[in-house]
């Protein structure tokens, strides 16, 4: 574990004590039974999964920070995006984020793993002119940075609230209103579902910023073949981010890797090689499929409250 990792978690409040973890559990299952009424194995053992690695990291009493800090700025006003946490189980349990990264396909090893060199940031947008507001209420600023959006200023916190309870995303018609502010009006087929909504919005960063797509949308599905690879999750994250970074050090340190499991398995080094240099290419490209749920999120829910005011 990196030494200023260490060194930065010393700063989080530690209310909690040694029991941080004891109480991270309880409260994330609790948080699991609203969420999902019913465990399946898949979320169990997605939740064990992030309780070692917390765990292993010593972080409990961060993801407790987190989760105080929204229930209290969701006091006041309302956050419309926790970008990092997105592909967290146990943050979406606790309600730091409303992004299930089940659905999502999103793994946990983007926020936190054992090489994890710098503490996350949880990062927060308000309404324009409640910065200071929410400020005040904050005794550790630490670990947060809040960003004001001028789209919501007089938004209910009450009114989002009971929004989030119930929590469908499912009205064609603000689909289609969210799709028209992006310019999708015009489409023959609009958005049927948020995932459909997210997609938009990604094909929209597609054509501000490259002519084409690649092969490869998702930083979650090139993670997913260099897992079926072979890698840890952890070994593809690592891989990611090297890539992101044009590390080239790093990335061949990772495609040796690579090449060694594809020989263990059986498969030629040519192939693999090749296969390596494919991901490294189109992984520039990719995006972050969580993130784009959550901001297709802040799209329908900021579409809704304005047709609710316009029809006042």
């Amino acid at each position: 574990m990196d030494w200023c990792f260490l060194q930065e978690l010393d700063k989080v409040p530690d209310q909690y004590g040694d029991e941080a973890l004891l109480i991270l559990i309880q409260r994330t299952k609790e948080g699991a039974t609203h969420r999902f009424c019913r465990l399946s194995d898949m979320v169990k053992n997605r939740l064990d999964n992030e309780f070692e690695m917390i765990r292993a990291t010593n972080t409990a009493k961060l993801f407790l920070y987190w989760a105080d800090t929204v229930a209290l700025i969701k006091q006041r006003t309302y956050p419309y995006i926790c970008s990092v946490q997105n592909c967290s189980l146990v943050s979406y349990c606790l309600g730091i984020t409303e992004v299930n990264p089940l659905s999502a396909s999103s793994y946990f090893e983007r926020l936190l793993n054992r090489q994890s060199a710098h503490v996350p940031i949880l990062f927060i947008e308000v309404p324009k002119g409640r910065h200071e507001e929410i400020l005040e209420h904050l005794e550790e600023k630490s670990f947060i940075e809040i960003e004001e959006n001028a789209a919501r200023s007089d938004l209910s916190a009450k009114d989002v609230s009971a929004f989030f309870e119930r929590q469908t995303y499912k009205s064609k018609e603000i689909l289609r209103g969210a799709a028209a502010f992006l310019g999708g009006d015009g489409q023959k087929e609009p958005p049927e579902t948020l995932l459909k909504l997210a997609e938009l919005l990604v094909y929209k960063r597609y054509t501000e910023f490259i002519d084409e797509k690649p092969a490869i949308l998702y930083q979650e599905d090139a993670t997913d073949l260099l897992v079926k690879a072979g890698l840890s999750y952890e070994e593809a994250e690592g891989a990611r981010r090297a890539f992101a970074k044009k590390n080239r050090i790093e990335i061949d340190f990772y495609r040796d890797i690579y090449l060694q499991t594809a020989r263990m398995a059986g498969r030629s080094f040519e192939e693999a090689n090749l296969e390596f240099s494919a991901l490294e290419r189109d992984s520039m490209f990719t995006v972050c499929r969580a993130s784009y749920i959550a901001m297709a999120q802040y799209l329908y829910m900021d579409t809704y409250f304005k047709e609710k005011q316009g029809s006042k």
